[in-house]
């Protein structure tokens, strides 16, 4: 965080500049009653500062702070205690709600105020210096109030950023988690369709052979969808592409499989048409997607 004395240099606010300002606190008191009312008139006049001033006793106690703020300006000191006082007024528009648009807003009217009162009770040869003296308080005085909401927008920032990144941190170890339970169903399923697989085997050795050689090879499709579900995840989790074709596979393998199931069950003719049409849908999808996949 900058300190007084080096926002001061960079405003190049040296003691030529604060000799001015003081040299034209006496001109601009007389004066000031007036800038103050005229301030508040011209806040009064915009409906959105004009709630923050319904209430006379709160109005009145503000244009007396303004007012010392004000020939604070000119007179000083400009040390770090003016640096803190600059923070609270920062600090207080920043808790009441103020817009930071309206500080600035009114630090234009101001500059164009009192440059106008500047003008008429300074020589025209000492009118440069002392305007240029004037522009580098009121931005520097505009820098330090400013800084209040900037910190202020910086710390719901932060705090968003934290909430944000802790939130994102725990969907990408829950998704992480969820891959590795999909990796071991996946691993489970392959191991049950072996066994399923053994058991359709041992049929044909039972005097089934039929029986045997056909749900042995509807298990043989399903373990080799399951083998190929397994490998996709394997090669996802490592970074690759997530491959849509397979999980038409799915839908084609089980109609595949009905339609063997269905000729050792004797369904009804129009049954294993519908079966055969599913397969010819799902494989003229399976076509085109794996072609576009090949072409990616």
């Amino acid at each position: 965080m900058r300190t007084f004395e080096e926002i001061r240099r960079n405003f190049r606010l040296g003691e030529a500049e604060e000799d001015m300002l003081r040299s034209l606190a006496p001109l601009i008191e007389p004066e000031a009653e007036q800038v103050v009312e005229d301030f508040y008139q011209s806040l009064l006049e915009m409906p959105y500062t004009a709630k923050f001033l319904q209430d006379p006793d709160r109005l009145a106690r503000l244009k007396g702070v303004h007012r010392a703020w004000l020939m604070a300006l000119f007179q000083g000191p400009y040390n770090e205690s003016y640096f803190q006082r600059l923070e609270r007024i920062g600090l207080a528009h920043v808790r009441i709600g103020l817009s930071a648009h309206f500080v600035y807003v009114a630090m234009n009217f101001l500059r164009a105020r009192l440059k106008k009162v500047v003008a008429g009770v300074v020589d025209p040869d000492g009118r440069a210096a002392a305007e240029d003296a004037l522009d580098k308080i009121l931005d520097l005085n505009l820098d330090i109030i400013a800084r209040a909401y900037h910190q202020a927008e910086m710390r719901r920032f932060f705090l968003s950023y934290r909430l944000d990144d802790a939130l994102i941190r725990f969907a990408r170890r829950f998704t992480f988690g969820l891959n590795l339970l999909l990796l071991v169903g996946l691993i489970g399923l392959a191991a049950g369709m072996v066994l399923v697989l053994i058991n359709d085997v041992s049929l044909i050795f039972r005097g089934h052979l039929d029986k045997g050689l056909i749900s042995a090879l509807g298990s043989l499709l399903v373990l080799w969808l399951a083998i190929e579900l397994l490998e996709a995840e394997i090669d996802r989790l490592g970074g690759g592409e997530l491959q849509l074709s397979l999980f038409v596979g799915v839908g084609l393998v089980a109609f595949i499989r009905k339609v063997l199931i269905a000729t050792l069950s004797h369904e009804d003719v129009q049954m294993e048409l519908v079966y055969l049409g599913g397969i010819l849908i799902f494989g003229l999808i399976y076509w085109l997607i794996s072609r576009a996949e090949a072409k990616r």
